[in-house]
């Protein structure tokens, strides 16, 4: 008895409460974006140098020689950033009998001044292999459009939020949590026909790299569940 008692009490205690909590309005998802095509501004180009031995002390002095010419050339091209990458080996077999050791190394190769960079590259394929080539928007141009963006994703957010909410006859909404993501969306790698150099080939003569310039659409969006109030 004195349990009953006891549950009737708290019931009573809450039904006041919960009867006077304010109901949420209607809540409705919002979103809103602004994109732009952008045209790309820096060149990137991957190359490596990959070689075979049976001696892979043989074969790391080779790479390592060939490596060598590859930053010593490009040194004297003060607009051109170089990066180094990490060299790797690996055993090849035929037929399961070991055959030799396979080795790689690549540099990256990244400028805005595109001819001077297809001037290096056309340098660098007498001994190197040009792994790929691609045009990309800098970090720079990146942060600059994106500010722009989003000012106009957020007056764009503003007309279609007044929009809805004068359509389901609402006075004024109320922003819950808004979120913004930007999104660069970079045009896939293009590869170039490149040229591995054999010994016996050296002679050739090189030629710059013929590189095709793209753009890539940066997209800002914004979207928030918004609630309209009466």
């Amino acid at each position: 008895m004195n349990k009953i008692i006891l549950l009737l009490s708290l019931s009573a205690l809450l039904t006041p409460a919960i009867a006077h909590e304010v109901q949420p309005e209607g809540i409705v998802n919002i979103q809103a974006s602004a994109s732009i095509e952008v045209e790309t501004d820096t060149m990137q180009a991957t190359i490596a140098v990959e070689a075979e031995n049976y001696d892979p002390a043989v074969l790391a002095k080779k790479i390592n020689e060939q490596m060598s010419w590859a930053l010593l050339t490009a040194k004297s091209y003060k607009d051109i950033k170089v990066k180094g990458g990490q060299y790797t080996s690996h055993q090849l077999y035929n037929k399961r009998i070991f055959k030799a050791w396979r080795g790689t190394q690549h540099i990256t190769l990244e400028s805005k001044n595109s001819a001077e960079l297809g001037e290096l590259i056309g340098l660098l394929q007498k001994k190197l292999l040009i792994k790929s080539l691609r045009y990309k928007v800098s970090k720079e141009k990146i942060q600059i459009v994106n500010k722009q963006l989003t000012k106009q994703a957020i007056e764009n957010f503003k007309e279609k939020a007044e929009l809805i909410t004068k359509g389901f006859d609402k006075n004024k909404y109320v922003i819950h949590q808004i979120n913004i993501n930007a999104n660069n969306q970079q045009q896939p790698v293009y590869y170039a026909k490149s040229r591995l150099m054999a010994a016996d080939s050296m002679r050739a003569e090189s030629m710059p790299a013929q590189l095709q310039q793209n753009t890539s659409n940066i997209r800002v969006n914004i979207n928030d569940f918004t609630r309209l109030i009466k």
